[in-house]
């Protein structure tokens, strides 16, 4: 959830503000949530991918609507974190030849772009880098093997990001998505990375708090 305390609880009027359609009811509940959209990235060939544009099951996306949510809700978006579900990585290491794997993997990964877009205006855009998951398996390194003057093995894996719920880039909630609206993020390369691990499956979530009427 959130780690930071909403500034006040916006009233039922302050959230149509902006919007045609009315709000059923004049009784609500605001929860924590998250909505969180899982894409693949084919190696050597993805230059884009679109996020939230699509339902699915539980381990792939909890949208009920593609690009929406459905009404009667609103989503003050506090925080958008980008996750690369990289496996960890063996690499055998020769004097002639860098280290590759899931480290140098990540590093051509978050060169790229990502934008935050809730209908046609653009609400964040920044390299990669800038929007952090704080969280996933910490990253540790090791070495294994027979050691000869050039040979080895070099185990690795990598996180975008300290798994740290501060390390995460925040909107302060000052961003709502109101229902039926159309919104998405997408994460743009110059150019297709080659990765040593394959094809990696990338997870973003935006995450806040959800208003909803109870029923």
């Amino acid at each position: 959830m959130p780690n930071v305390r909403p500034k006040k609880i916006k009233s039922w009027a302050e959230l149509r503000a902006g919007i045609t359609p009315g709000m059923p009811g004049e009784g609500g509940e605001r929860i924590p949530w998250t909505w969180y959209s899982r894409k693949t990235y084919i190696d050597a060939v993805t230059t884009s991918l679109v996020f939230f544009d699509a339902t699915g099951v539980p381990t792939t996306t909890n949208m009920q609507a593609a690009s929406q949510i459905p009404a009667p809700m609103f989503f003050d978006v506090y925080h958008l974190g980008v996750y690369f579900d990289l496996p960890p990585s063996v690499t055998a290491i020769v004097a002639a030849a860098g280290i590759t794997g899931a480290i140098d993997d990540l590093v051509n990964l978050v060169d790229g772009v990502v934008r935050f877009n809730v209908a046609q205006k653009r609400y964040w855009e920044s390299p990669i880098w800038q929007a952090p998951a704080g969280a996933g398996v910490v990253s540790r390194m090791a070495a294994a093997g027979t050691y000869t003057a050039t040979d080895g093995d070099w185990f690795n894996h990598a996180i975008n990001g300290l798994p740290d719920l501060r390390n995460r880039l925040n909107f302060w909630g000052d961003i709502t998505i109101p229902h039926n609206q159309h919104f998405e993020v997408t994460l743009d390369w110059a150019s297709a990375v080659n990765t040593a691990v394959g094809n990696v499956d990338i997870i973003v979530y935006l995450e806040g708090f959800l208003y909803r009427r109870v029923l």
